[in-house]
């Protein structure tokens, strides 16, 4: 195990729950994906994770999936609702609870230089000509993770909060 590559030193982890952006955004009540992606890889489907160390009691919210970069790791929580109805309670739990279950993940870890980004995928928002109020709710969540993130000692170097085009948009790669 490398202590100081992310990839490597996370590869024996989450090797066992290696997946797809595809099957971690699988909404099992609308029985539909956010994100139909199969090609970027390593994904690993964080909930698969907790699901592995906690056993079926007390287990802690957490985000969805990770990606990791050669010096980046997303953490990736797949909604298949508009940003605006997103519960905000909830998704600061999957936050607070998945951050800490991470750090303690990366105990070991002696990191050069890596970013860390926390990223919550929504459905596309309704084009509207003027004004877009899910924008703002959007604008609220964003804030409320980053003063959580304070809490948690600045662990995340950003936080989005944003709908699949952006995600498709910035990384040319993903196919959602």
């Amino acid at each position: 195990m490398n202590k100081h590559k992310l990839k490597d030193f996370l590869q024996q982890e989450l090797t066992p729950h290696q997946s797809t952006f595809k099957e971690t955004s699988f909404d099992k009540t609308n029985r539909e994906y956010v994100c139909q992606d199969k090609s970027v890889h390593p994904v690993y489907d964080f909930d698969g994770y907790i699901k592995a160390h906690f056993g079926n009691q007390g287990l802690p919210a957490s985000p969805d999936a990770i990606y990791v970069g050669t010096k980046q790791l997303y953490f990736v929580e797949l909604k298949n609702e508009k940003g605006a109805h997103i519960d905000k309670k909830q998704m600061e739990k999957k936050f607070v609870q998945g951050t800490q279950e991470l750090k303690q993940m990366l105990e070991a870890f002696t990191p050069r230089d890596c970013q860390y980004f926390f990223c919550v995928v929504h459905k596309p928002k309704q084009q509207v000509r003027y004004f877009n109020p899910s924008y703002i709710q959007e604008s609220a969540l964003r804030s409320r993770l980053e003063e959580l993130n304070k809490t948690q000692g600045q662990f995340y170097d950003k936080i989005f909060v944003e709908d699949v085009s952006f995600y498709q948009q910035t990384f040319h790669q993903l196919g959602c």
